[in-house]
């Protein structure tokens, strides 16, 4: 059974619960169920469908932490895509990229780092991408923060039913 996708009462996901949560929350009055699952379970007298996205009905306050610079989570926000030739690869095939050259000045952080494939990143060398004449696909920038399941590393692994209120 999987879990569920947890959203504010204002539809901004908040986490990611297990199964037994997102029951509790339902019993008790607390969310109400937006997508289904196909799972069912039973209790002694009742047959609960499974909710795959659930909304709290009163709005909870929780202050956003920063997303924390990792090279994961770089692979995350470029949708484990290089950013210069945009074919997808799995996370052992990729690489950073600094668009501004470390030997240039350029830094380590959101803002000049990008998600790149080893060919294209041999390519582009210490050059700039306008240098170069391999423009960047999108302009890196520090993501909001976003709920992920910790098993689940690539949008494309979340559940359908989770794609529209997750990334904007």
């Amino acid at each position: 059974m999987d879990p569920a996708l947890l959203l504010n009462a204002t539809y901004e996901p908040l986490s990611v619960v297990s199964w037994k949560k997102a029951i509790t929350l339902l019993i008790l009055g607390k969310a109400e169920m937006i997508e289904p699952q196909a799972s069912v379970v039973h209790s002694a007298t009742r047959v609960f469908r499974l909710p795959s996205v659930l909304r709290l009905l009163r709005r909870v306050s929780v202050p956003r932490s920063r997303v924390q610079f990792s090279r994961t989570n770089v692979y995350r926000r470029d949708g484990f895509s290089c950013q210069y030739c945009g074919v997808r690869f799995r996370k052992e095939e990729l690489t950073f990229d600094h668009v501004l050259p470390r030997s240039r000045g350029g830094a380590t952080n959101w803002t000049n780092i990008v998600t790149s494939c080893k060919p294209c990143n041999r390519t582009k060398g210490d050059r700039t991408p306008e240098e170069a004449t391999m423009p960047l696909l999108s302009q890196p920038k520090e993501p909001r923060w976003w709920p992920f399941s910790a098993s689940s590393a690539r949008f494309d692994e979340h559940p359908d039913e989770w794609k529209p209120y997750l990334w904007t």
